[in-house]
């Protein structure tokens, strides 16, 4: 039986593949279930947004930038929430958070590749606002 990561690998290749051969919906589908295996890899989302945009499908693109904010941001919330856990250095840095800023939570300035699909989206929107 195929663990989680050899699935993930070899819907990559199929998608690589598919690609190569200009089946882009087909090279859709394998990136879509290598999301599925493995959704903390960066490089399907990218994939899926290209050959969205190469096959005219904003709201597809949309959705997989929706879906890959959701997931990386929601991974880099949860290290800040265990970060900032319940021990007594975690409260005492949420209280003077709270006090120097007025907010319980920072804002969090997330890594790449999160900054970048928010400025796709941006872009997106913009693009599927003039188009209606």
């Amino acid at each position: 039986m195929a663990t989680g990561v050899s699935k993930y690998l070899e819907q990559i290749k199929l998608a690589k593949a598919a690609e190569e051969n200009g089946d882009e919906k087909s090279a859709a589908s394998h990136y879509e279930q290598a999301i599925r295996s493995s959704p903390m890899e960066e490089q399907p989302y990218n994939r899926l947004m290209i050959i969205y945009r190469k096959l005219k499908e904003p709201e597809k693109e949309l959705k997989v930038i929706d879906k890959a904010l959701k997931v990386f941001m929601s991974h880099y919330d949860d290290r800040l929430d265990k970060f900032s856990g319940k021990d007594k250095l975690g409260q005492l840095s949420r209280a003077l958070l709270k006090t120097v800023s007025g907010k319980s939570k920072p804002a969090i300035e997330y890594p790449q590749p999160v900054p970048k699909w928010i400025k796709r989206k941006e872009g997106l929107k913009k693009k599927l606002g003039k188009e209606k």
